[in-house]
């Protein structure tokens, strides 16, 4: 079952390339966390419905991840 308040923390960090620890990617970092917010607090209803689809193909790949093990 995938946990969907982790997903939205984690999404930030899912959205650059490389350790976020590194300066470049912490800032890449800082700016996606600060647009998402932004698209959340501008666009909720959009922000939902994307996230829902999200959730929905992470639940499908840990179904056939589980059916293969």
């Amino acid at each position: 079952m995938v946990n969907a308040d982790r997903v939205k923390r984690k999404l930030p960090s899912l959205l650059c390339d490389g350790d976020t620890t590194k300066r470049e990617n912490n800032n890449a970092f800082m700016k996606n966390r600060y647009r998402l917010q932004r698209f959340m607090k501008r666009n909720p209803q959009r922000f939902n419905t994307l996230t829902n689809r999200l959730l929905a193909v992470l639940e499908e790949i840990d179904v056939e991840l589980q059916r293969v093990s």
